[in-house]
């Protein structure tokens, strides 16, 4: 069975975890607050630039994962939480155990992977 108030918990820490991590990315990032056009002028570091690159990137997965969260979040306040987003049938306990954020099953997680709709 699963236990709301635990999952709400673990998604919930997970979420703040997430938030602090993209606040470090912009506050570490050199690049963050400055305008585009002169990270590419000659002379900019190519290390400093391949850092923030590299911030860019992880901060895009970032916010895809926080969008799964409170997606999720959404879904125990509606009273939705664990049924998948396809067939509509209860997802796995032990998936939602790994994934509290999971919105499929692991049989319409395969098929989207697979590029299934």
């Amino acid at each position: 069975m699963i236990d709301i108030k635990k999952i709400t918990r673990q998604v919930t820490i997970q979420r703040n975890a997430i938030l602090s991590k993209i606040k470090r990315l912009r506050r570490d990032d050199p690049f963050s607050s400055v305008d585009r056009s002169l990270i590419v002028e000659p002379g900019t570091d190519a290390g400093m630039l391949f850092g923030h690159e590299q911030a860019v990137v992880f901060e895009q997965r970032l916010k895809s994962d926080l969008k799964e969260i409170e997606f999720a979040l959404r879904k125990i306040k509606k009273g939705t939480y664990g049924k998948c987003e396809k067939c509509g049938q209860p997802i796995e306990f032990k998936r939602l155990e790994v994934k509290p954020s999971a919105i499929y099953c692991l049989d319409d997680e395969r098929k989207v992977e697979r590029g299934g709709k």
